[in-house]
Parts: C-alpha cells; sequence; structure tokens
C-alpha cells in the first residue's frame, strides 16, 4: 500500500511537471510574440523619423542624415543593429536595389539583422564562401590552355 501510494503521489508530481512545462513552453511563444511586436513598432517609428520627406521611402541621402540624429543611433543600438557603415547597412536593406528603402524593406532587412552574429549564420557564411571559392577554381581551371 505504501508502494501504491508513492506511485500516485509520483504519478501526480509527474503530471503537474509536465503541465508546467507545456504552460512554460506557451509562456515562452507568447513572450517571444510580445518582443516582435515591441520590435517592429519602434522600426516603424524610427522609419518615419528617418522618411523627412514623408514620401513612404528613404533614399541614402535621408539615411546618412538621419545617422546624425542622436535618437535614431540611439535606437538602432538599443535594436542590436550596427549602423556605423551607413553605406553598406543601406545597401543591405535596399533588397530590391531602388536606391530607397521602403518600410517593408526596413522592417524585413532591420528584423533579419538583428542582434550578434550567431555561430549557424557564420558556418554557413563559410560554407557558401568555400562554395563559391570552388566555383571559381574550377572556372579558372576551363580557361587554362
Amino acid at each position: 500500500t505504501l508502494f501504491a501510494l508513492f506511485n500516485v503521489v509520483t504519478g501526480v508530481f509527474v503530471d503537474a511537471a509536465t503541465l508546467a512545462s507545456q504552460n512554460n513552453h506557451q509562456m515562452i511563444i507568447d513572450e517571444e510574440l510580445r518582443v516582435k511586436r515591441r520590435y517592429l513598432k519602434t522600426l516603424r517609428e524610427m522609419f518615419q523619423r528617418m522618411d523627412t520627406d514623408g514620401d513612404g521611402s528613404i533614399t541614402s541621402s535621408e539615411f546618412t542624415a538621419s545617422l546624425g540624429d542622436e535618437c535614431v543611433v540611439a535606437n538602432f543600438r538599443a535594436l542590436k543593429l550596427d549602423a556605423h557603415d551607413a553605406v553598406n547597412l543601406f545597401k543591405l536593406l535596399d533588397m530590391d536595389q531602388s536606391g530607397s528603402i521602403n518600410v517593408d524593406e526596413f522592417l524585413e532587412g532591420c528584423y533579419e539583422l538583428q542582434g550578434e552574429t550567431r555561430n549557424i549564420d557564420a558556418k554557413i557564411m563559410k560554407m557558401q564562401l568555400a562554395w563559391l571559392v570552388e566555383q571559381f577554381e574550377a572556372s579558372r581551371q576551363l580557361r587554362r590552355p
């Protein structure tokens, strides 16, 4: 009977732990979505501040000029985006290479660029670079007489 009682207590404990784990997982997901919404709201506000002529896009000159605004730079830093190289950052955000960044390019680009480089990102880049070098070498060898 004592063994049965321990079995019941263990079962209740395991069930409670499983339920808590499931609730914790949902809480993590909810928090992640809340943070993403707040992040995108901040980016949208930054975009509006940087779009000085109000035409719905940021030109290279507007982008560069806005990096003189301490508030914009502070927002980039708070969002863990490196804005010190304005020209290259602009090129990365200008996905369609139109010479201007619309709000969708800005939101998507900044969201993808946020934070530190992850190990997997570095490994993917290393793999792609190795593949490019291999293709270049193969192409060079084909051209040799």
